[in-house]
């Protein structure tokens, strides 16, 4: 991709690019029948989201509370892009294919949330405890 994405922490990272890469198999898993013109297609949309969401970084991190929403704005817009994409390439012959990788991109996404939950605890309880170290000097 050709935007230079942004995330909370590294962990964050990792894990966005780890999901980024399943959509994308999946996608070219769905699309090889089309030759690379739909894959292409699906990574200058995905591109849109990563751009979305760094303006949106920008315009959060003065803003603490905001950190929960970034966190979880790639998945979810990545989520129902993939499925608006993957309806609309599916037809009679891959109908059971399409299906199938929305049903993994469904449990995939769930998972990821759950993590990227964690990660957000995490996170929140460094900040609370350099606060009260701060609060304390």
């Amino acid at each position: 991709m050709e935007v230079e994405n942004k995330y909370i922490n590294k962990e964050h990272e990792a894990k966005i690019d780890e999901y980024v890469l399943y959509l994308q198999k999946l996608v070219y898993f769905s699309t090889e029948d089309y030759g690379s013109r739909k894959f292409l297609e699906y990574t200058k949309i995905l591109e849109t989201v990563f751009t979305y969401s760094n303006n949106f970084y920008d315009n959060m991190s003065k803003k603490r509370h905001m950190i929960e929403e970034f966190m979880f704005l790639i998945p979810n817009m990545a989520f129902y892009l993939s499925v608006g994409f993957f309806t609309g390439i599916k037809n009679k012959q891959n109908a059971k294919d399409i299906e199938m990788c929305i049903d993994r991109l469904s449990k995939k996404t769930e998972l990821l949330t759950g993590e990227l939950t964690d990660v957000l605890i995490d996170n929140k309880e460094k900040i609370d405890i350099i606060e009260e170290l701060n609060i304390k000097s």
